[in-house]
């Protein structure tokens, strides 16, 4: 019986640790809100080198110029770029599995305005935080021309514990929605239209509301496939 309470004990601290850790950066560490620097030099800095691939499409594509002026960078890490070339791969393997696709084949296909394209749609010129934000959402002008994404901040039930911990944290979802924006039909979001392959696309952000001297971070987490390409 004691060691059954010594477990329950040492689960509930670990969910209340980590619910209170609301601004870990997506490699463990806590982030300050106010960073003493450019928003660059804040992605260029970060000790376990999380972004080295993200800033080498934005260095070929010219960008640092526009990722240091005022606006709101949803950062995709080097995860999401992976997790990109993967999905290039694997519809390669379609038709020969013995193709490819890394780092060299996306800079040898796409041109710097190819990348700058695909990069800049992370990119807000308004100021987006938290606060500002409801579980509706609100569709954004990206900095690429014609091209929106909507910014939502949506509670979860994760570390949470009935009658315990109750308080549900909110996270910031950057989301591209694809046909009509999903609504809610019982629990689950669905498309108007009820076509599964219709539901839009949700990127979580790991850490939210970074403030550098030049503007805004968000940090998207792992999962998220860059430029929300859809796995076919």
């Amino acid at each position: 019986m004691k060691l059954r309470h010594l477990y329950i004990t040492a689960l509930l601290l670990v969910l209340f640790g980590s619910a209170c850790k609301k601004s870990a950066i997506t490699d463990g560490g806590l982030s300050k809100e106010k960073i003493d620097m450019t928003t660059y030099d804040f992605v260029k800095s970060n000790p376990h080198q999380m972004f080295d691939t993200t800033l080498l499409i934005i260095d070929k594509a010219g960008m640092k110029d526009l990722i240091n002026s005022q606006g709101t960078f949803f950062i995709p890490n080097d995860y999401a770029i992976t997790n990109f070339l993967n999905a290039k791969r694997d519809e390669a393997r379609k038709k020969d599995e013995r193709l490819n696709y890394n780092l060299d084949s996306l800079f040898k296909y796409f041109s710097p305005k190819m990348l700058r394209d695909s990069m800049a749609i992370y990119f807000f010129p308004e100021r987006i935080v938290r606060d500002g934000l409801n579980s509706e959402g609100k569709s954004y002008q990206t900095s690429t021309p014609g091209v929106t994404l909507d910014v939502s901040l949506e509670e979860s039930n994760d570390y949470t514990v009935p009658g315990i911990i109750t308080n549900k944290p909110k996270y910031v979802y950057l989301n591209k929605i694809l046909g009509a924006k999903d609504i809610l039909d019982g629990l689950t979001k669905v498309d108007p239209s009820r076509n599964p392959k219709l539901l839009d696309i949700k990127a979580l952000c790991q850490t939210s509301g970074i403030i550098t001297n030049t503007g805004v971070v968000h940090v998207l987490s792992n999962t998220h496939l860059w430029t929300f390409k859809q796995v076919q």
